[in-house]
C-alpha cells in the first residue's frame, strides 16, 4: 500500500508542474505560440572587431612616433629632465 500512494503522489506532482508548464507556455506568448527552442543571433551591439583593432594599432604606432620624437629630442640636447626636490617623506 505505501509503494502504490508513493506512486500516486509522484504521479500527481509531475502532473501539476506539467501544467504549471503548459499554462506558462500559453500565457506568455502572444496567441499562445510555442516557443521556439532556437532563437535569431543578433549583434546589435557587438562593434567591428577589424575596425577596432585597426584603432589599436595606430594608437599604438601614433604613440611609438612621440616615444621616437621625445627620444631624439633627449639625444640631441633639447629637451632636459630637471629633478626638484619635492615634499619629504615620513
Amino acid at each position: 500500500m505505501k509503494s502504490l500512494r508513493y506512486l500516486n503522489t509522484i504521479l500527481t506532482v509531475i502532473a501539476v508542474l506539467l501544467t504549471v508548464n503548459v499554462w506558462t507556455l500559453w500565457s506568455v506568448t502572444p496567441g499562445g505560440d510555442a516557443l521556439s527552442v532556437a532563437t535569431e543571433a543578433r549583434a546589435d551591439g557587438i562593434a567591428n572587431a577589424g575596425a577596432q583593432r585597426k584603432q589599436i594599432v595606430d594608437a599604438v604606432n601614433q604613440v611609438k612616433a612621440e616615444v621616437g620624437e621625445l627620444k631624439g629630442m633627449f639625444k640631441n640636447g633639447t629637451a632636459r629632465v630637471r629633478l626638484e626636490a619635492g615634499a619629504q617623506e615620513k
